[in-house]
């Protein structure tokens, strides 16, 4: 397997103890292993939570070249049910207008996450098992694929993103390159992100926020954001807010546009 050979060439160096006197014939994404490489008799372990960012990078290269001209991993897997499953929810017409609206708006990586989420949530709407697909993307792109998947599943690519969108474009500085940025930003930081939006009453959000924030305190997150599209719903964040204002653990900054439509305020703790 080629990407074997890729792997030992890039990554020898530092991991000799796995490599040396070693021939795998295989390998195996575990989530279990201690290190990011692992040997495991004839096997070779990949914990991507255990690599460092320039590992990750190196990692997704390699990924990409078995892809491209080797025939191996992602699309191009030879597990027959997979591949039946992909061709079975390819966008759609109505998805084909989705991913024509983003093409020239966001990063290449995060539009080809998208692309690949479209295929999980057409899966999920019929009912299918999608944990081997989503696990193909956060493979892929280990540092926001889950993200994108979780977003394109919940819609907010039909919505959200789009709204972002057309506030962005109405403001004088605005140029697309900004706008494909901040989305990456909002992708990347799900995790510790709050979407204040007009689908949820102010109580349903001020609860959302408490339990999020107490839940990462208690993990040692350090830091919690909520992100609000329109004007109103920009009022709803910082009404919020002012319940945390007076409490000397938390520090409050808050980015605003001119029109008073994005904000970002961020909690840290």
């Amino acid at each position: 397997m080629k990407i074997l050979d890729n792997l030992k060439k890039v990554f020898e160096s530092n991991f000799k103890e796995v490599f040396t006197g070693n021939t795998f014939k295989f390998f195996d994404f575990s989530k279990t292993a201690n290190y990011f490489l692992e040997k495991d008799g004839e096997k070779l372990l990949v914990n991507l939570n255990k690599a460092d960012p320039e590992e990750k990078q190196k990692f997704k290269e390699i990924l990409d070249d078995s892809i491209q001209n080797y025939d191996e991993g992602l699309l191009t897997t030879k597990n027959v049910n997979k591949t039946k499953q992909i061709k079975k929810n390819l966008p759609k017409q109505k998805d084909e207008e989705l991913l024509n609206f983003y093409k020239e708006k966001i990063s290449g990586d995060i539009y080809k996450a998208l692309e690949l989420s479209i295929i999980v949530r057409n899966a999920f709407k019929s009912n299918e098992d999608i944990s081997e697909l989503k696990r193909d993307i956060y493979l892929k792109f280990p540092d926001f694929g889950n993200n994108v998947c979780n977003l394109t599943t919940s819609n907010y690519f039909d919505d959200y993103f789009k709204e972002l969108y057309d506030i962005m474009s109405k403001e004088d500085n605005f140029n697309i390159s900004k706008y494909g940025k901040e989305v990456e930003r909002i992708v990347k930081e799900l995790p510790y992100m709050v979407f204040i939006n007009r689908y949820k009453s102010f109580e349903e959000f001020k609860g959302q926020v408490e339990f999020k924030l107490n839940r990462m305190k208690r993990y040692g997150t350090n830091k919690l954001k909520l992100h609000a599209l329109g004007y109103d719903n920009v009022e709803k964040s910082f009404k919020i807010v002012k319940d945390y204002e007076d409490d000397e653990e938390i520090t409050i900054e808050k980015e605003i546009n001119a029109n008073r439509t994005i904000a970002t305020i961020t909690f840290k703790f």
